[in-house]
């Protein structure tokens, strides 16, 4: 006979295969048809314990996202949708992933679709794709704007 796991048993059982958020956690053990304060009590057990903690799960996808070349926006966005708070989104990018690292990531990618040109100059059609790219991934107008003006004057 398969009894149903308590939450904190469910919860372990997510925590194991994966990270989560307090957020993500709640809602994971809610569609697993848990009460309210069932699911309560196992976040708070396990924040307490150590197991949730929303500023560390920050912290490490804002390093693997930085290390896959991805934009502070689009960090951002992937942190808010997890469940971290605002305030602790701006204050783990701030630290761990300041605005000129961001710039040096964008003009890695520039250097990159340049490379693909083979030397050749690019064509104005292909400057705005790859401006539109950029911009769609998240990075600053301002900042892909400099890398078409450097570019230009190259």
């Amino acid at each position: 006979m398969n009894t149903k796991p308590t939450p904190m048993e469910q919860a372990l059982v997510f925590l194991s295969r994966r990270d989560y958020t307090c957020r993500g956690l709640t809602a994971a053990l809610a569609k697993k048809g848990y009460t309210e304060t069932e699911i309560r009590m196992a976040v708070e057990r396990l924040t307490d314990w150590g197991y949730l903690d929303d500023r560390a799960y920050a912290a490490t996808e804002i390093d693997r996202f930085k290390q896959e070349g991805r934009s502070r926006a689009f960090i951002r966005h992937r942190l808010e949708v997890a469940g971290v708070a605002p305030a602790t989104i701006d204050e783990e990018i701030d630290r761990g992933y300041p605005q000129e690292e961001e710039e040096k990531i964008l003009r890695a990618w520039w250097r990159k679709f340049r490379e693909r040109l083979e030397g050749r100059a690019p064509t104005e059609r292909e400057r705005i794709k790859w401006a539109r790219r950029l911009l769609s991934a998240g990075f600053p107008s301002e900042s892909v704007q400099a890398c078409f003006e450097k570019d230009q004057d190259s």
